[in-house]
């Protein structure tokens, strides 16, 4: 199962999509800048969001590396 739910698991994967070049115009229907980036601030709220399965599936192919070896 995929699912990073941890702060430095989920800036880990940010840094990762950044430095692979990853913005929300170049994948405007997932945003994943974004979603990463949301999921990180609610770290610190009443309900905490993580990255999932379902990210997970809907990741293109060439992104799915950058999530190796992530909690």
């Amino acid at each position: 199962m995929h699912y990073i739910e941890t702060k430095k698991g989920l800036e880990t994967l940010l840094k990762r999509y950044q430095e692979a070049g990853v913005t929300d115009e170049a994948y405007p229907v997932d945003r994943w800048i974004t979603c990463i980036t949301q999921c990180i601030e609610s770290l610190n709220g009443p309900e905490p969001l993580a990255m999932d399965e379902v990210d997970w599936e809907n990741t293109p192919a060439e992104l799915k590396p950058l999530w190796r070896g992530l909690k």
